[in-house]
């Protein structure tokens, strides 16, 4: 209180000595301290006018002294002895009065000044952090799934949700069709089901949206029974499916022209895949998956002319990579399991790109064996069964070929295939 009043700062020891009369003589700078905390402007101050008041009180008194001697009355006596009390009453305690009334005074102001900053910090960080913060977590609580994410087009999707309430006002689902074209809509209950049709093929999305901020998204794949090709370029967020027909070619495979290819998607993180979509096309647990493919620089390959071949089932897949490094992002995965990156290196196979090459998936009762030219590259198990598989996919790091694809159950027999032959397109 001392230092809040008087802006000098008095050690707690220096007082204690002090009031206790342990010290003889204290330095002006504490007396002057003190002073100043009782309302004078300094020790100086204090002396000069306690002692005029005491003068004051003195003369004072030997006046009344003197007049009283001049009265006989005894009443008058006590009456004047009385007054004299109180006048020098007052006059002494006026000190201890300023004193009490400074003191409650700065009390009232650092309390209410305490408060007034309590309550600007409490609302700033309510408004600023605390509510953020609460905001956030009642975004991580919501729900949003869908048990179909894939199918022939036009495909309807069922999309459950979940919103807590203070946030449903301010929700709206907003669906994008694989063509780019957008529709956006407002939900009837925090609890409930939508359905959405979707036309065009490829990828196409639902968005959950909380004001003007996407806060959760579900892909949605379009097919259509049968080849088709897609050209992706992740980065620059580019993604265009063309019919087959437009990368045939009269030597017998296909392969996609260059110059089909979106411009803006001529990057060195450009793929591109030929995609056979059928459902049930056969058990994704147990199966033969080959396909003989090239990615040359004639096929405009991209460094490290990746060649990826998938297998899907609406639930999970199964796929291997290889490239002319023997590295690769994604090198195999089946079912739940993944080996990435550079955890295997395939160096030994002296991978060339630009030749031909068959590749090979054969899965037996959930043990998954990768192959090429006959040779096995890596053996893995999984969990989870894939159920029916039901889409091929051979992707490339640039346009790539593929000649044939064939898909045999384990017995033997042609389930599937493909041979790309100009012959017979014709």
């Amino acid at each position: 209180m001392i230092f809040e009043t008087t802006k000098i700062d008095v050690n707690a020891n220096t007082l204690k000595r002090f009031f206790q009369q342990k010290t003889g003589n204290p330095q002006l700078a504490t007396k002057d301290a003190l002073c100043r905390f009782l309302g004078y402007s300094g020790y100086t101050d204090f002396v000069m006018k306690k002692t005029k008041k005491e003068e004051a009180i003195s003369i004072q008194t030997e006046d009344v002294v003197e007049e009283t001697k001049e009265h006989t009355d005894d009443t008058e006596k006590n009456v004047n002895s009385s007054q004299l009390d109180n006048t020098s009453n007052k006059v002494t305690k006026d000190p201890e009065e300023v004193s009490n009334r400074i003191y409650k005074k700065n009390k009232w102001y650092v309390n209410f000044t305490a408060i007034l900053l309590l309550a600007i910090v409490g609302y700033m960080l309510y408004t600023y952090k605390l509510k953020d913060m609460y905001v956030e977590y009642l975004i991580s609580k919501i729900e949003f799934t869908t048990s179909q994410v894939k199918g022939i087009c036009p495909l309807t999707v069922t999309f459950s949700y979940h919103i807590p309430a203070s946030l449903f006002e301010d929700i709206t689902v907003v669906y994008e069709e694989a063509n780019g074209d957008v529709s956006e809509r407002k939900l009837n209950e925090n609890i409930d089901k939508i359905n959405a049709t979707y036309i065009y093929e490829g990828e196409a999305f639902c968005h959950l949206k909380y004001k003007d901020r996407i806060i959760k998204t579900i892909p949605v794949e379009c097919r259509k029974t049968g080849w088709s090709v897609f050209v992706r370029e992740e980065r620059k967020k580019i993604f265009r499916v063309f019919p087959m027909e437009q990368a045939y070619n009269d030597s017998g495979y296909v392969s996609l022209p260059i110059e089909n290819v979106p411009q803006e998607a001529h990057t060195n993180h450009m793929f591109v895949s030929y995609v056979f979509y059928k459902e049930k096309l056969i058990d994704g647990d147990n199966f033969i998956y080959e396909a003989r493919v090239r990615n040359s620089k004639q096929e405009n390959a991209v460094p490290c002319s990746d060649i990826i071949m998938y297998i899907h089932s609406d639930t999970a897949m199964h796929g291997f990579a290889m490239n002319e490094n023997g590295y690769a992002y994604i090198k195999f995965i089946s079912g739940e399991n993944t080996i990435k990156g550079d955890e295997y290196n395939l160096s030994r196979f002296n991978f060339n790109s630009s030749e031909w090459h068959v590749m090979t998936i054969k899965v037996v009762n959930k043990k998954t064996t990768f192959y090429v030219d006959g040779e096995e590259v890596l053996g893995m198990d999984y969990n989870e069964p894939l159920g029916y598989a039901n889409e091929l996919t051979l992707r490339f790091k640039g346009c790539g070929a593929v000649d044939y694809v064939k898909v045999y159950n384990l017995d033997g027999k042609v389930v599937y295939e493909e041979n790309f032959d100009s012959d017979k397109r014709k």
